[in-house]
């Protein structure tokens, strides 16, 4: 006899007699293909009737929580629980195949908990193998284990011994700190001749109210119930790796508790029902139990996947199991009744069905316990594995594949090496797809790989999917090609640095290299560019030439983009100026590629084409200028820097109303400079601009969708307004106060300062005119301003530290 291993660690004392199990062959070939092997168990599993015997065996499984009791005196009761022991003699068929009993409570003394040692399990032992009566000598015990006041035994036939291996035990104490094993599980793993199976005795946590408790327990038991592996554990339905050939075997890695044909869970569950009906007594007198069920928290948490999600339980049809006045079949009325004392099963895919309920009850006449204990019989189906047929078949596998590689060199399809993408503007993806087909008589392994001048198999603006992959032979498959320009990819196409432009290389294994041109027409926007191009444009971005950008680079620069000033400028004359809520609504996405067009072509927006309905009001004859206006720089500057106090002065003015960039002018530039100084417009009150839009809506689609362009602009810098580099400091500063607000931006880049500025202005004249709410403004424009570096870990709390960040600074 070999002993089996115990995996919990805890050095507790524990009775281990395992029994001698027939050694198991494989075959070694080795295939070191992930995507052949893959092909190969799949094969195997489809033909796996060929070397699989099916045979039925019984296994009993009683669950019973002793309440700290001693056994028995009068050992028929534990003779009426196990309810296998004949009367007379003993016929080896009617016994079960297997006998597994679970205990709760076996010892709740001080001292069980505080040294987590016992000496009940001895005790019970004893009294249990002495009510077996004639039939204990049919049975061998080969596991048994216990913490604290959970314990476990497992009892195999004599004739079926020699088919049992690979027996150990686990447990895991939750209770008291998630640690003390007041509450847990013991757990016994086995195979039974080629079907591996788990047991598992759990006592959750107590009390009708703890129903997350006893959910977050049972996934907390699952994940820390662990056993060593062994070749020997394989699942017979799924050929192990080392069946097929890979490098990982059975013995690498530990097993779970689902890492089993089948799990059995059982023992005091403790779920309740869910509310007091207020006539249970009532139901229960008349035997009408089952009317409870519907409350039962443990079937309404395997419904909702909570817990137990893929577990099945057999019929009740017995009365709840707690709790009992000790000594009697009588409810205690202090506490509510309940089915706390259960036996589920679970079966892994492909063995569904392998697991039927022949008897589930408890004995009502066993009365030393609070609790009655429950019983269940169970049809298990286990499976033998034919080792040489196995072989053979595995065998007949490789042939065949073996057959497919030696006919020819894999050869595909490719429906064409040179995929136009058309026109690609930033932030729309564009899907071309590629079909390739297997055209030899062998399995075809596809894959696109990097290439010498590339360490990724695209660049980064083109997603390709499935990259790699195999075909059978006449099957085909259409990868789908994905161009889309975003912030992180568009800073050298926006200056023709790069074009869209790039070969693929396809490469089939053992086959040819396939060469595919991908191609689209980037349509330069002023969206995606980076702030420090847009500061110099000067006119259309749309046609311009690497050679004119490089031109533009060297001549003056406006303090805001003309983009982001035309905007802002249509928001204030239109928006705010008449009365408008801005930033409530997303507007529409047609209208918003035209004013995008508008934009990359320099041309002025329209406000009849945009506007929802007509201004009221004409906007001339006033001579004052609106906030926008008064802090525009509208000239350009050339190799000097601008002229503002530091960030905290900028922004501090700036609250009071009092601090514009200073104007400066380039002393000459090759292009005449346009004038962004806007005719006078009017300028209103909250009261005049709210009975100018008397009768109409408190929005206009056509100025909602303006403002997302704005939001939009930022969002495409591909270096944000606030610099990654700051993003930390201006989080803990969103924490903290106004004064750390700006004392985090006092190494903000002079050119991004008087973009924030000018965009703080107008926001803040916003809010005060209430077109929009400061909360509203943080909301939307924190994303847009402060933007986490590239593998920054967020937290809970990052994005309201944003939002009131924001908030500090248009106060």
């Amino acid at each position: 006899m070999e002993h089996s291993t115990n995996a919990s660690g805890s050095g507790q004392e524990e009775t281990v007699v395992s029994p001698t199990g027939h050694s198991k062959e494989f075959v070694q070939q080795r295939v070191s293909n992930p995507t052949k092997e893959a092909w190969i168990l799949d094969s195997l599993k489809k033909r796996r009737t060929e070397f699989l015997h099916k045979q039925q065996i019984r296994a009993f499984v009683g669950t019973w929580n002793v309440n700290g009791k001693a056994p028995p005196a009068d050992l028929g009761q534990l003779t009426a629980w196990l309810g296998f022991v004949p009367d007379n003699e003993v016929e080896l068929d009617k016994l079960p195949e297997l006998v597994v009993l679970g205990f709760q409570e076996l010892d709740v003394r001080a001292e069980a908990f505080v040294y987590n040692n016992s000496v009940k399990d001895m005790e019970w032992t004893e009294a249990v193998e002495r009510s077996m009566g004639m039939a204990k000598q049919k049975l061998v015990k080969v596991a048994s284990k216990q913490l604290i006041g959970m314990f476990i035994m497992v009892y195999v036939r004599t004739d079926m011994v020699d088919v049992v291996t690979g027996v150990q035990m686990a447990s895991v104490g939750c209770g008291i700190m998630g640690v003390v094993g007041n509450k847990g599980a013991v757990a016994v793993r086995l195979t039974f001749r080629d079907t591996p199976m788990c047991f598992v005795c759990a006592h959750l946590a107590h009390d009708g109210a703890q129903v997350e408790r006893r959910n977050a327990q049972f996934h907390d038991l699952s994940r820390r119930l662990a056993f060593a592996g062994s070749a020997a554990d394989a699942d017979p339905l799924t050929p192990s790796a080392e069946v097929v050939g890979s490098g990982a075997t059975e013995a690498d890695r530990m097993h779970s508790v689902f890492d089993h044909s089948y799990v059995v869970w059982f023992g005091d569950l403790n779920y309740r029902l869910a509310i007091d009906t207020g006539d249970m007594d009532e139901i229960l007198a008349r035997g009408e139990h089952r009317a409870l069920l519907g409350l039962d928290q443990l079937q309404i948490v395997r419904m909702n996947k909570q817990a137990f999600a893929g577990f099945e339980e057999g019929h009740i049809d017995f009365a709840p199991t707690y709790k009992y006045i000790v000594g009697t079949s009588e409810y205690d009325a202090r506490r509510r009744p309940a089915w706390c004392d259960r036996v589920l099963w679970w079966t892994r895919p492909g063995c569904e069905d392998g697991v039927q309920s022949e008897a589930y009850e408890s004995v009502d006449s066993v009365c030393t316990s609070d609790h009655k204990p429950v019983r269940a019989q169970l049809g298990l189906d286990v499976w033998r594995v034919d080792v040489e047929r196995r072989r053979a078949v595995f065998l007949e596998v490789l042939r065949e594949l073996d057959r497919y590689e030696n006919e020819c060199i894999p050869t595909a399809n490719v429906e064409a090496t040179n995929v136009d993408f058309g026109d690609v503007y930033f932030g729309r993806a564009v899907r071309r797809q590629l079909r390739v087909g297997n055209s030899g008589q062998v399995p075809l392994e596809y894959g696109f790989v990097a290439t010498p001048s590339r360490a990724t198999v695209a660049p980064g603006w083109l997603r390709i999917s499935p990259e790699h992959g195999m075909l059978l032979p006449g099957q085909s498959v259409d990868v789908e090609l994905v161009i889309s320009v975003d912030e992180r990819t568009s800073a050298p196409l926006s200056t023709r640095q790069e074009d869209l432009d790039d070969i693929l290389v396809l490469h089939l294994t053992r086959g040819r290299d396939y060469f595919i041109q991908v191609r689209g027409a980037y349509q330069v926007s002023v969206y995606g560019m980076s702030l420090d191009v847009l500061v110099h444009c000067k006119g259309a971005v749309r046609n311009m030439t690497r050679a004119d950008f490089e031109q533009c680079l060297r001549s003056g620069q406006f303090s805001v983009p003309r983009s982001m000033w035309l905007l802002i400028d249509f928001l204030s004359r239109y928006g705010v100026d008449r009365g408008l809520t801005l930033f409530n609504y997303t507007g529409d996405s047609v209208l918003g590629r035209r004013i995008r067009e508008w934009l990359d072509t320099d041309q002025a927006l329209d406000p009849g084409a945009i506007l929802q309905w007509p201004e009221g009001s004409d906007a001339q004859g006033s001579s004052r200028m609106s906030l926008t206006d008064q802090t525009l720089v509208a000239s350009a500057i050339s190799d000097i820097d601008v002229l503002a106090p530091s960030t905290a002065e900028a922004l501090e003015q700036l609250s009071l109303g009092t601090w514009t960039p200073t104007p400066m002018r380039a002393e000459s530039d090759s292009e005449s400079e346009p004038d962004l100084e806007p005719g006078p417009h009017r300028h209103l009150s909250s009261g005049q601009a709210a009975e100018a839009i008397a009768g109409r809506a408190a929005h206009d689609a056509g100025v909602d969708t303006v403002a997302s362009c704005l939001v939009e602009l930022l969002r495409a810098l591909p270096s944000p307004l606030v610099p990654t580099a700051l993003y930390s400091a201006c989080i803990e500063a969103g924490g903290h106060s106004r004064a750390a607000a700006l004392e985090a931006l006092e190494v903000l880049p002079p050119g991004n300062l008087n973009v924030l500025v000018y965009l703080l202005a107008f926001l803040r004249e916003a809010v005060e005119r209430g077109a929009t709410a400061a909360a509203r403004v943080a909301r939307v424009f924190a994303p847009a301003l402060l933007r986490p570096p590239v593998g920054h870990v967020r937290v809970d709390a990052e994005d309201g530290y944003a939002e009131t960040f924001v908030l500090y600074l248009l106060q």
